[in-house]
């Protein structure tokens, strides 16, 4: 389970990165005219991608299952969807038509969509041996362990006094 919330917290941190640096250096005089596109002027939802990879790790560790691998398919569908978003804003750029040189962003934008897909696939195998939230306090049976102190606390609650204990009159 560690190693999906590691997988989907790293996802996060390349999405959110990949959406602040250019995507593309252009060079000459349309350089000087304004600034290079950052990842989220060529691809809006990767910062909503990076939320929903924080997201994702809250449903992992709440879930259990049968829903724990219906997140997992989600980040799978996610995963998918978002990389035909990315080839769209990194191949498709007015950019790339101009000659830009590429930069670092759009190789950590992928590097996130694939440490993604990674975790929605190791959720959607995996996530039926990987341990549920609150399980280890899941018994199966109501009976209770027999605490003296707990029993004594109990009786005071009832109204008696434990300390008393019954005489028997001659």
């Amino acid at each position: 389970m560690w190693t999906v919330v590691l997988l989907l917290l790293a996802a996060a941190g390349l999405l959110w990165g990949s959406s602040t640096i250019a995507w593309f250096d252009a060079s000459g005089a349309a350089a000087l005219a304004a600034k290079p596109p950052t990842g989220a002027d060529q691809v809006p939802a990767l910062i909503p991608l990076a939320l929903l990879c924080l997201a994702g790790i809250a449903g992992v560790l709440a879930t259990g299952g049968a829903l724990r691998r219906v997140v997992g398919a989600l980040l799978l569908l996610l995963a998918a969807g978002a990389t035909t978003l990315w080839f769209t804003g990194a191949l498709t750029s007015a950019d790339v038509a101009l000659g830009a040189s590429r930069g670092a962003g759009p190789v950590l934008g992928l590097s996130g969509l694939g440490l993604l897909f990674a975790a929605g696939l190791a959720v959607l195998l995996g996530g039926g041996r990987m341990p549920a939230l609150g399980a280890r306090y899941d018994t199966g049976s109501n009976a209770r362990a027999s605490d003296p102190d707990r029993e004594v606390w109990e009786a005071l609650d009832s109204g008696s006094d434990p300390t008393v204990t019954a005489r028997k009159d001659p």
